[in-house]
């Protein structure tokens, strides 16, 4: 039964329709016509009892298509369907046949109207629905139990909704995986509930055990009684939306945590290069002059211990001299590390010395277009941390042998490429809890008012595209 469907993968620049591997296309070809064709078999054998039913068929499945209509996203590409308990239902109803009938026609999928998912990816979901409520349908009826026999009623649903699970399950992972290479653990682990999936799959049972309640009600009641199939339906949709967003909180509270711990270790690092960089210019700016002004006080020193006050006319201006030349390249080292956050160089020559080292170290060759752009030092630094970040994973994890740098800016914002020819990457693929580079690069960015966007797939690439704010935000005062 559908409670999952599987639609198109998205990245982090929002939903795209990828083309679908030959595989899986077949694998949607095969599946969906044979269904199709069981389905008319089966409905022809029983044509009189079929059309006798067809009063009592339009109202099912026009509950079904109303309750496709409140979807709940799950993960990336897989939804859970809110006619499950419905379809359910009419498996305990109907012989297998014509519930097989009821989720073929009614199931609902409005990604296909928004032309997110392709005619045959729906006729695939469809006939997911459909086999899966047939198998659920067949093995409680095979029992020869009625629907108003309690308890005994509650055992054999039960079967019939494991049956229902399995049946869908499985093809549900099978097309993901297809579409998107993950391994079917992997898939079972996003889309099954994560890292708790006892909880979504004790959820997710009771949502289906639902079943009976609405297939007693609707013996008792008849059509009118699909009304009252509403309540459930929207409190368990309410629950599922807030396990999802429970879920979501717990994930992002651990990425932070990641993110903050990186930061941590980054600090330090950017800490060491900083005191370097300063050692650096002092020995090469500040000590020279300084030495000398020791080396003209000693000479000054010893024309007055010598008597020889002549030349201190010559000495001393060398003495001013040497001070004045020490205390303008102290001013002048202070001046540089108030302006620039990332060195006394400024963020275009840091960029050029970190692209010499990056091409010094690996086999990567880095085209560069790096223009003077505006912005706070701290912007300047985010930017700087922003390209070292992208640079990195493209040279070192990526594997690019060509990658293109590209910095300037527009009228209110610096904008920031990183394209490369490296191995590219599935986003659904990105094992998050050891991989969280983008997941801080785009923290980072979005702290400071700015955006990052990413766009990658296996094979093609990666490009990488941050735009930050020149003019710091203005905060509301008190």
């Amino acid at each position: 039964m559908s409670a999952t469907t599987a639609v198109g993968a998205g990245g982090i620049r929002g939903p795209r329709v990828r083309p679908e591997p030959l595989q899986l296309r077949l694998l949607e070809v095969a599946f969906s016509f044979t269904v199709l064709a069981g389905l008319l078999w089966q409905d022809i054998a029983h044509w009189n009892k079929f059309q006798t039913s067809l009063g009592r068929l339009l109202p099912w499945i026009v509950v079904v298509i109303i309750a496709d209509l409140l979807p709940v996203p799950i993960w990336g590409s897989v939804e859970l369907m809110m006619s499950f308990p419905v379809l359910l239902a009419s498996a305990l109803v109907f012989p297998p046949y014509i519930a097989g009938s009821i989720s073929f026609l009614g199931t609902l999928d409005l990604r296909e109207f928004r032309r997110e998912i392709s005619p045959l990816r729906d006729f695939y979901n469809r006939s997911n629905v459909a086999v899966s409520v047939f198998v659920a349908s067949w093995i409680f009826h095979r029992f020869g139990v009625d629907v108003l026999v309690w308890p005994e009623v509650l055992v054999f649903t039960f079967l019939a909704l494991i049956a229902d699970m399995i049946v869908n399950f499985s093809l549900v992972i099978l097309g993901t995986h297809l579409l998107t290479g993950l391994s079917a653990r992997r898939l079972w682990t996003n889309v099954y509930g994560g890292s708790r999936p006892d909880v979504f799959l004790g959820g997710y049972a009771c949502f289906g055990l639902l079943a009976v309640l609405m297939a007693t009600v609707y013996s008792a009641a008849g059509n009118a009684g699909l009304i009252a199939f509403a309540i459930p339906l929207l409190i368990s949709r309410q629950m599922f939306i807030h396990w999802k967003r429970l879920g979501e909180a717990n994930r992002a509270i651990a990425h932070k945590e990641r993110a903050l711990t990186a930061v941590v270790s980054r600090i330090a690092d950017e800490r060491r290069d900083e005191r370097l960089a300063l050692a650096a210019g002092i020995h090469d700016e500040v000590l020279p002059p300084l030495y000398k002004v020791h080396l003209m006080g000693q000479v000054v020193k010893h024309d007055m211990a010598s008597g020889r006050l002549l030349d201190l006319e010559v000495d001393v201006p060398d003495l001013i001299r040497a001070v004045e030349t020490a205390d303008s390249s102290l001013r002048e080292m202070i001046r540089d590390l108030r302006n620039s956050k990332i060195g006394p160089t400024g963020l275009a020559e840091t960029l050029g010395l970190l692209v010499n080292e990056l091409e010094a170290t690996t086999d990567a060759r880095v085209e560069t277009h790096v223009h003077p752009v505006g912005g706070s030092p701290m912007i300047h630094l985010l930017a700087y941390q922003l390209a070292r970040e992208a640079l990195s994973n493209a040279a070192r994890h990526a594997n690019a042998t060509s990658i293109v740098l590209v910095l300037d800016e527009d009228q209110d914002s610096i904008r920031l490429r990183v394209t490369d020819d490296g191995q590219g990457f599935d986003m659904l693929g990105v094992d998050s809890s050891s991989h969280f580079g983008l997941q801080l690069m785009r923290e980072r960015a979005e702290l400071a008012g700015g955006l990052l966007l990413v766009d990658s797939h296996p094979g093609e690439g990666t490009t990488v595209l941050a735009r930050l704010p020149i003019a710091a935000e203005k905060r509301p005062g008190p």
